[in-house]
């Protein structure tokens, strides 16, 4: 033996590997598909390690919400906090980022679309309506940045953008998995951002969004 004790992962740890887990299982076989044996499985542990996290299969998928939110945040985060170029700019390089993120996670909008899985569940019907609310008003605030620092126009209403730029990436991811991810996600930012680059200029903006 070399002496080594393998450290004992934290309850918090436990859970959110269970929460990672069952997203990658949905992206592999769809959300309503997943069950807490499947999960129990792909982790190499017993059905009752997972029960001893979780009281339900529907509390793994409300933790795996949380933990959209989490890696949501720490991958678009910093797109949101650069103050060193324009709101309209970094509106732009969102489009991009988040479907990247979208297209590299196959299980997020596997779970986020999955009809089934939220009729059982109406508080992780709610859960997944917060996120994407909580994400609409991101923009929208975003969008508020450009007003006052003149990339958009002044006359533009923040949280419709907020709305139309949510459900674009919503339509895009969508289409993406109807299409069974056989085109470049990631691509589609240019049709987004040739829809929401007019919406955000007005003949009376002096400066030209690129």
């Amino acid at each position: 033996m070399d002496g080594q004790v393998t450290k004992r992962k934290s309850h918090e740890e436990r859970r959110v590997e269970i929460a990672q887990t069952a997203l990658k299982l949905a992206a592999e076989v769809g959300a309503s598909n997943v069950s807490a044996q499947a999960i129990a499985d792909a982790m190499g542990v017993s059905q009752a390690t997972v029960f001893r996290h979780f009281a339900t299969r529907d509390a793994v998928f409300r933790e795996a919400i949380a933990e959209i939110r989490r890696s949501v945040h720490a991958a678009l985060g910093p797109i949101f906090e650069d103050k060193t170029t324009s709101a309209a700019e970094r509106l732009k390089r969102l489009a991009v980022a988040h479907l990247g993120f979208v297209q590299d996670n196959r299980g997020i909008p596997a779970l986020l679309f999955s009809d089934g899985l939220h009729a059982g569940d109406a508080t992780l019907k709610a859960d997944v309506r917060e996120l994407m609310k909580s994400f609409a008003g991101r923009v929208a605030a975003l969008v508020m940045e450009g007003v006052k620092d003149g990339s958009i126009d002044v006359g533009v209403d923040p949280a419709l953008i907020g709305q139309a730029f949510v459900t674009l990436v919503q339509g895009a991811a969508l289409r993406w998995m109807l299409f069974d991810r056989s085109f470049d996600l990631k691509s589609q930012a240019d049709v987004i951002w040739a829809l929401v680059k007019p919406a955000l200029s007005a003949q009376n903006n002096s400066t030209p969004l690129k």
